[in-house]
């Protein structure tokens, strides 16, 4: 079994909605604890596992669980308590480590770790957070309240899809539920746009990825959960191995045919937790979120703490929130320079963790529930500050123009711009490679940001790109919140693929990645009502992204392009420049669709006069 073991541990190292938690020495970065003087205690207990408990469900399925509890460290026996439960529902096999938290479970808390069906050792099909481990997450929350030594309240945690479960859980339960508060690490607000695309353009670096690894994590998963019971292991692996036709053979050829769930349909926005924040909140359930600059879910992560204000203040979750609205400390977000495999290093993420828990589970005054502004942000270097509203209520909108010359301008510049040639391929080496690799490459990318001269070699290796550079700041550029490009062309071609890249560029010619985003031109369509304006230009373009949507590019005219960039909350330092890359690939992470080549091959893009980035920036 110790074989099965690091098989499985392999394949959840490369699978790209989960990463273990890191466990770097907290506190090199500032801030992000909360602000009294309350202390954790001290480890008090042991634990003691029950491990392949079978939990039967309404429907006669069987699910399959683990009780980590705290012990009485003279005898090794579970403890009386009564201890608060935290519920972790996990599709990667209960057993596996840096899922539950020691940290909690000696201060006083149980823990229930259940494989999510059709993953495991549980029965039924997996759904990719479907319906039923909603339904199956409000069951599960009942049976957590009366485990032995249960005080009747539960929490849950967890990072990724085990976040993205608690978002759906919590927004099932109904009102008065045992579930008090959750807290989701690194989730998507909406996972088609957060992740599976970026404006229509297919992520193949994740979407390959998570289709092999979950394959792989499903499927022999059960050898470990069911070790007890070969045969029974062996029916749940044959089992779960099926999944793969309704789910990645299904997507796989869908992305190859540019048909089916590459575009947006009920599909995915059934998977959206953004649509059942409304739920949450009328559930009475808070929310502790962790984001991150460098994340996978980085471009949904402020989306959940603006929509879950928003529902608990009365307002659409899908708008903005106003500059002057008053955010409860009940849906906080914690925003850090973190990727999807090192969340919360350089601070302890379990002691906020265990404050918040303390608070809403043990009714415990550890200070974490009386901040006023709840968005907390840690930047890389060790700065932090605190903002209410998203976007941020001291921040404005900046317009920069793209100029002849290479330049971004304040103002709008005459004269002939840049042609961009379509390649589809990029050589890249930058943090996008890491960021859509769940963290898996950051040496690589430590690297690539140590060697200036390998960056300018590759820029000069791939002409065609458009390139354009403020002068050198006078002063710190604090970017806090959405981004957009207003993007004005010319097309030869019937389609069109835009790739943006943001960068810090320091006075020594050594670019860093902040953000970016991407735009397949048949797909511009915007939906106003969706999309948050800012005086003509949208800093947050929403596009639907249906096929019913999909236009050709008009070719010859000037079309415009309002192509979404992650929202990012970094600080430019003074000296150095910002740089706005515009291409049309970023291999291997946004590659051009199969079945779209034809149109795109040949295709010369002219900038045109009135295009902009357009920048959050705080005073």
């Amino acid at each position: 079994m110790s074989m099965i073991r690091a098989v499985l541990v392999r394949l959840l190292a490369v699978a790209l909605l989960i990463a273990v938690p890191s466990l770097a020495s907290p506190g090199s970065l500032s801030a992000a604890a909360p602000p009294t003087a309350w202390e954790p205690g001290p480890a008090t207990y042991d634990v003691v596992v029950t491990d392949d408990i079978p939990i039967t469900m309404r429907d006669g399925r069987v699910l399959r669980g683990a009780v980590h509890a705290p012990a009485d460290p003279a005898t090794g026996e579970a403890a009386p308590g009564p201890f608060p439960v935290i519920l972790v529902q996990t599709p990667y096999g209960k057993t596996i480590d840096g899922q539950v938290s020691e940290y909690l479970i000696k201060r006083g808390y149980i823990f229930l770790t259940v494989d999510v069906a059709g993953t495991g050792g549980s029965e039924g099909q997996s759904q990719l957070f479907g319906q039923v481990e909603a339904e199956d997450g409000a069951e599960l929350v009942d049976y957590a309240a009366a485990l032995p030594n249960s005080n009747g309240k539960v929490g849950a945690t967890g990072f990724s899809y085990l976040g993205i479960d608690q978002v759906f859980t919590a927004s099932e339960v109904g009102p008065g539920s045992p579930l008090k508060a959750i807290f989701p690490v690194f989730t998507a607000a909406d996972p088609y746009r957060d992740l599976f695309v970026s404006g229509g353009v297919v992520n193949m670096e994740s979407s390959l990825g998570l289709i092999a690894s979950y394959f792989g994590l499903r499927t022999f998963s059960p050898l470990l959960e069911r070790r007890s019971n070969p045969f029974d292991a062996l029916r749940l692996a044959l089992s779960h191995g099926l999944a793969a036709i309704p789910f990645e053979l299904t997507t796989g050829l869908n992305v190859l045919f540019q048909q089916g769930r590459v575009y947006d349909s009920e599909y995915w926005q059934q998977r959206a937790p953004q649509r059942v924040l409304q739920k949450v909140v009328d559930n009475g359930v808070a929310a502790y979120v962790v984001g991150g600059q460098y994340d996978v879910f980085q471009r949904g992560e402020p989306f959940l703490y603006s929509g879950l204000q928003n529902a608990a203040a009365g307002r659409p979750v899908n708008a903005p929130m106003l500059p002057n609205q008053t955010p409860t400390s009940k849906y906080q977000l914690l925003w850090g320079p973190w990727d999807h495999g090192n969340q919360g290093e350089g601070i302890d993420l379990e002691r906020i963790k265990l404050a918040w828990f303390e608070y809403w589970l043990k009714g415990v005054d550890t200070g974490i529930a009386d901040v006023t502004k709840p968005f907390e942000v840690l930047e890389e270097g060790g700065a932090s500050y605190r903002v209410g509203s998203f976007p941020s209520e001291a921040a404005q909108v900046q317009r920069l123009h793209l100029s002849p010359g290479q330049r971004l301008t304040a103002g709008q510049v005459a004269g002939m711009n840049q042609t961009i040639w379509f390649k589809g391929l990029s050589l890249a080496c930058n943090q996008a490679i890491n960021q859509w690799a769940a963290g898996a490459l950051r040496a690589f990318v430590d690297f690539c940001g140590s060697a200036p001269l390998l960056q300018g070699l590759l820029d000069l290796l791939q002409p065609g790109d458009a390139t354009y550079d403020t002068a050198p700041l006078t002063a710190p550029l604090r970017l806090s919140g959405p981004m957009s490009l207003t993007l004005k062309a010319t097309s030869n071609r019937p389609e069109t693929m835009f790739v943006t890249e943001v960068y810090d560029v320091a006075p020594n010619g050594s670019q860093r990645l902040i953000t970016g985003g991407a735009q397949l031109g048949s797909l511009r369509a915007l939906d106003t009502q969706r999309s948050w304006a800012a005086g003509n230009d949208w800093i947050v373009p929403y596009h639907p992204l249906t096929q019913a949507s999909a236009s050709p590019v008009p070719t010859g005219a000037t079309t415009r392009y309002d192509i979404e960039i992650r929202s990012s909350f970094v600080t430019v330092p003074a000296g150095h420049r910002l740089r706005l890359k515009v291409k049309t690939g970023d291999t291997p992470h946004l590659l051009p669709p199969p079945m779209k080549l034809v149109e795109l091959l040949g295709g010369a893009y002219t900038v045109q006069p009135g295009s902009t980035l357009n920048l959050t920036v705080a005073n």
